[in-house]
């Protein structure tokens, strides 16, 4: 957008990504990853245990993603980004349903074979 050399102020204003949650929630996963593989284990449990913990490593990581996707996204922005950025707005309104005649559309059976060629067999 604009390449000032000034652009603490908006950083400031904006929470930055919090890398050290990330690591506090993976690390000590990833480590009990490396014992389940180091320790002898019979091979049901430890298959049990790394899938656990492969699940439980790419949950934490995308439970840090979304509680720190705004800082993300407004970290490379600068002060003049407001000014120099234009959102179209559409607006959306579900359709206007058409009112129906409550009458049946076929008034009588006779109207039926008049409209289908019966044939005999």
């Amino acid at each position: 957008m604009c390449h000032s050399a000034t652009s603490r102020g908006r950083r400031s204003a904006v929470a930055a990504p919090r890398w050290g949650l990330l690591y506090a929630g993976t690390l000590p996963q990833l480590a009990a990853l490396g014992v389940v593989e180091a320790a002898y284990s019979p091979q049901l449990l430890r298959m049990t245990l790394r899938c656990l913990i492969a699940v439980s490593v790419f949950v934490t990581m995308s439970v840090w993603l979304r509680t720190n996707r705004p800082a993300l996204d407004l970290q490379d922005w600068c002060d003049c980004a407001g000014a120099q950025m234009k959102i179209r707005v559409i607006a959306s309104h579900p359709p206007k349903l058409a009112a129906r005649s409550l009458e049946p559309a076929l008034s009588s059976p006779a109207s039926l074979e008049e409209e289908c060629e019966v044939v005999g067999r």
